[in-house]
């Protein structure tokens, strides 16, 4: 039997036949030691004798025993066993390891919703993992840019990512007082059009804002009289006056404290956008991985 033949049994199976059976100098008693007929038993063993073009056995009505290549073979084959036993136990070891090297995205300016204090936790309970941060704002394609896991701000898009809920946040219509003063307070976000407005460009769709209206999801377009690609500067030119901004909340939280901006349209905001701890099924598999996400998970904000 040639090694393309081979692919018909189990090769790794037969040799543990093999090897009980020689042990035990009985088919019967191997076979009810692997739970098997006797006749499965005597198959793995012809199998192996044809694979190896040997005879292994030497059989009779009465007893039966080694040849001489079964001999040699007993001795291989119980090499190869412990080995692949040695090799399993590792692998299964390595599984419950948490260690390696990690790569997580997030959004800049993103840090007041808690996961780096509490990675850093983890981190030193765990010494043997090494994360690199990624703060952007923009998409980011984990399965291109080799990227394990990503915190994400809002609804997502259907995909084949996993998505699990780390916390959620509000996010604000805001102008500061002057804007107000010199420009008018919007009764309406569809007034929003002839205002002017501050927008964060790293998001998707910077200049289509969504609001709430009758628990209906509705979008108004605006035009950005000043735009960056980072949330924590659009909030400081609104806190300047320079205009309306629909932010989150943990971006411009000191400004609303001390009163540099204040919340407007407040009856037409949505109740929650979640924030997500976003992963490749496949990284799963990763132990350091799956123990974050778990850690991240019990130390969410409350």
């Amino acid at each position: 039997m040639n090694i393309l033949q081979m692919r018909k049994i189990d090769l790794l199976k037969a040799m543990r036949s093999f090897v009980i059976v020689a042990e035990r100098e009985s088919f019967t008693e191997a076979s009810r030691e692997l739970n098997i007929v006797a006749s499965a038993v005597s198959k793995h063993v012809s199998d192996l004798e044809s694979h190896f073009s040997s005879q292994l056995l030497y059989r009779t009505t009465r007893a039966m025993h080694l040849t001489s290549e079964g001999e040699y073979y007993l001795e291989q084959f119980k090499e190869i066993i412990a080995r692949i036993d040695s090799l399993e136990n590792i692998a299964s070891e390595r599984l419950q390891q948490v260690a390696g090297n990690l790569t997580i995205s997030a959004p800049q300016g993103s840090a007041a919703l808690g996961y780096l204090h509490n990675t850093s936790e983890f981190i030193k309970r765990h010494p043997d993992v090494r994360i690199s941060w990624l703060f952007l704002n923009r998409f980011v394609n984990m399965v291109e840019e080799g990227v394990d896991l990503s915190i994400r701000i809002g609804e997502l898009a259907d995909s084949n990512l996993i998505a699990r809920q780390y916390t959620s946040i509000k996010v604000h219509f805001v102008a500061s007082p002057d804007y107000i003063k010199l420009h008018g307070l919007p009764k309406h976000p569809k007034e929003l059009s002839q205002h002017q407005c501050v927008l964060d460009s790293s998001n998707r769709q910077p200049g289509r804002w969504r609001y709430n209206e009758a628990a209906k999801e509705s979008t108004i377009t605006v035009k950005g009289y000043v735009q960056a690609n980072d949330g924590e500067v659009a909030a400081r030119f609104a806190a300047d006056g320079h205009g309306i901004a629909y932010l989150p909340s943990f971006l411009m939280q000191q400004y609303l404290d001390s009163g540099e901006l204040c919340p407007i349209l407040e009856d037409y905001e949505f109740d929650e956008t979640p924030v997500s701890l976003v992963f490749p099924a496949n990284r799963l598999m990763n132990p350091a991985l799956r123990a974050l996400i778990e850690f991240l998970i019990e130390k969410k904000p409350a």
